[in-house]
């Protein structure tokens, strides 16, 4: 019989060598001049994993990056591994793997010199240096290009060799910046998959910076949404699709039908609402911070997919009449746009619905469920 003891032993030693490479962020500052950067940003980078920071252009993705990498000075907060420090260390100490947009692939150099430039810089003996680059180059497809020059190469296949050159050096992490921008959309997503591929091969952390929604939903293990140097929400994708914490959120990623509410009845888990019909409905209360007690104005997110027509008798816990203005048919679905509630919703539907769209200005009426509408917590700043 196998001893318990020593079987609980592994399990413990194996959960402390996974935490020992666990990145922790904490309480990150930045200011440029006047401007603020970054304020009190949180967060761990787990083993293994695969996190997102998404967010529009210049709210602080980059010099959160910047700053764990080493090449920007953080004015408060601290970046750990193990309990140290890595803010002390110059970049080339971090251990950390890193691929930016352009690839800053050395064009001067081979595919397989630009592989191994890491293990050359940290003497490493040539045969080995050529063993290892081989492994890596097979890993990622590219053994038989690498004789080839960059400027040979496709967009995809540069991407490839960036990554080969970051993984080579067995980093404590990979970071990327906007990795895939310089690609179009059939390409991104292909080198996506292939990227998100082989970081489950390797293991290797990431942390991923891109304000590409779909392509932060389709790879991410973690989502961060960061707002105005802030992270504003931190969870699973679709958690963070599904129950946004605060208005930005839900309207920056995906698309959302925002409705602005009175609230007549808040327990933290759901809520009473009156909308601007004067109906009263009943939604699900965002768990991610606290949205406004009784008396106060809100707003409750609906999803276009959450939203359905109502037939007959149909009692849902929230309702509202309106007018059909349009329906667009696009491929797989149908977006049809209905006037209610003093604004534009948007209502989605699957192709095979059979939904046959009525004439502008039909009336019709909305519905939609308890968990479906999310009462949102309100901005602070």
């Amino acid at each position: 019989m196998q001893d318990i003891t020593s079987t609980n032993n592994t399990a413990d030693a194996r959960r402390d060598r996974r935490a020992t490479r666990d990145i922790e962020v904490t309480g990150l500052g930045k200011r440029y001049g006047a401007v603020p950067v970054l304020n009190a940003v949180s967060f761990t980078l787990r083993d293994g994993e695969f996190l997102t920071l998404l967010g529009p252009s210049g709210l602080g993705k980059t010099t959160t990056l910047g700053i764990i990498a080493g090449f920007v000075d953080a004015d408060t907060g601290d970046v750990r591994v193990a309990g140290n420090s890595l803010l002390p260390l110059a970049p080339r100490y971090r251990n950390l793997g890193i691929v930016f947009q352009n690839y800053a692939l050395f064009p001067h150099l081979t595919v397989v010199a630009n592989v191994e430039f890491g293990l050359r810089m940290r003497k490493v003996a040539a045969a080995e240096r050529a063993r290892r680059a081989q492994r890596m180059l097979e890993r990622v497809g590219l053994a038989e290009f690498a004789q080839r020059m960059p400027a040979q190469l496709s967009g995809g296949q540069q991407q490839r060799v960036a990554l080969a050159r970051a993984l080579i050096i067995d980093p404590t992490a990979l970071l990327l910046d906007e990795p895939l921008g310089a690609l179009d959309r059939r390409l991104r997503q292909q080198v996506g998959i292939e990227l998100k591929k082989i970081q489950r091969e390797t293991g290797v952390s990431v942390l991923h910076v891109t304000h590409d929604q779909e392509e932060a939903m389709v790879m991410s293990d973690r989502l961060a949404v960061m707002r105005n140097g802030r992270i504003e929400q931190i969870d699973l994708p679709t958690n963070v699709y599904k129950y946004p914490s605060t208005r930005f959120v839900a309207d920056f990623l995906g698309e959302a039908n925002l409705l602005d509410v009175t609230v007549n009845e808040n327990d933290g888990t759901h809520a009473v609402v009156t909308y601007a019909d004067g109906a009263r409905g009943r939604v699900h209360v965002s768990a991610a911070r606290g949205a406004g007690g009784a008396g106060s104005t809100g707003t409750v997110c609906v999803r276009p997919e959450r939203l359905r027509l109502a037939a007959g008798r149909d009692e849902a816990p929230n309702s509202a009449t309106g007018a059909f203005i349009s329906c667009l048919h696009l491929g797989a679905s149908l977006r049809c746009v209905i006037k209610a509630l003093d604004r534009e919703l948007v209502l989605t539907l699957p192709d095979h619905s059979g939904f046959s769209a009525p004439e502008p200005g039909t009336p019709v009426r909305l519905a939609w469920g308890m968990a479906d509408g999310q009462l949102l917590a309100e901005d602070t700043y």
